[in-house]
């Protein structure tokens, strides 16, 4: 079957933020719990993997070097949700779908988030403007007062950026879903809960994209944030992930699977992992 990539907008009424957000932390909070009390040595003695892909899209290729991701930053520094959304398509027989236009997806709706150094509001909009600025804090006199980014900058910062939302994924899915007549409800059913459903999933030769804490991911206390990976096995004790930030080995990385699991509850606000098994029936024509 074709796709046509068009993900719903990332802006959504507060109701409907609200109920993501509640859908989210109930995954995420379910997810943790079961990873915290699962029998991580019962990996020792088992191997479940998918097949690992041809071609994995590096953040290194010369290409993302300079290519503006959004408001601030580039591809390579901060676009791991285009990279993994680019092997879920292409998993899913979708290669026809550029690395562009998952890049323009997620920056022109809304899923590129960022912020003002000085300031804690999370920002959408694809380029930083004064008059987008102005309207983001309508009650900041200082703000208003300013013509100039370089003046609006000086009070609140330069802009920073934080990343491509987690919600893309769902709705990717979603969005695939729905034009393949597939019934499915976004942030409910495209999460995984348990650790069980994760072993189903590479069991069924679907892979698992997740995210996972970059200190506890690489081992390294300074190295902050996060970024978003696919696991594609279990290997007797260690998992089998591929990852665009990783330049040796084509973006196989492979750790133990204590650390990764870890690393996906290291931040309680965002542990997610997708479930890709309702695509199972969708395939490419060609």
């Amino acid at each position: 079957m074709k796709y046509t990539l068009n993900v719903s907008d990332y802006i959504v009424s507060s109701s409907e933020q609200e109920e993501r957000e509640m859908l989210h932390q109930e995954a995420a909070k379910d997810l943790a719990e079961d990873i915290k009390n699962y029998d991580i040595e019962s990996f020792n003695y088992q191997t479940i993997t998918t097949v690992i892909p041809d071609s994995v899209p590096l953040k290194s290729n010369p290409k993302w070097h300079k290519r503006s991701f959004g408001a601030v930053n580039t591809v390579e520094q901060c676009g791991s949700m285009v990279f993994v959304s680019k092997l879920f398509l292409d998993e899913f027989g979708f290669r026809d779908i550029t690395m562009d236009s998952i890049i323009k997806e997620i920056v022109n709706k809304h899923y590129r988030l960022w912020k003002l150094e000085n300031l804690d509001k999370v920002l959408v909009f694809p380029k930083a403007s004064v008059e987008g600025i102005k309207s983001a804090f309508p009650n900041n006199e200082r703000i208003q007062s300013c013509n100039s980014l370089d003046e609006i900058y000086s009070i609140t910062g330069q802009p920073v950026g934080i990343g491509g939302s987690m919600y893309f994924m769902d709705n990717l899915i979603c969005s695939i879903c729905e034009q393949n007549n597939i019934p499915i409800t976004p942030y409910k059913d495209t999460r995984i809960r348990e650790v069980d459903h994760i072993i189903d999933s590479l069991d069924s030769q679907c892979p698992v994209p997740l995210r996972v804490e970059n200190s506890v991911y690489y081992d390294d206390p300074h190295y902050q944030g996060g970024h978003f990976v696919t696991l594609y096995g279990l290997d007797r004790g260690n998992a089998i992930v591929v990852d665009s930030n990783i330049n040796s080995h084509a973006g196989i990385n492979k750790l133990p699977v204590s650390q990764l699991f870890d690393a996906m509850i290291a931040n309680p606000d965002l542990v997610c992992a997708w479930d890709t098994a309702s695509l199972l029936s969708v395939s490419d024509d060609d």
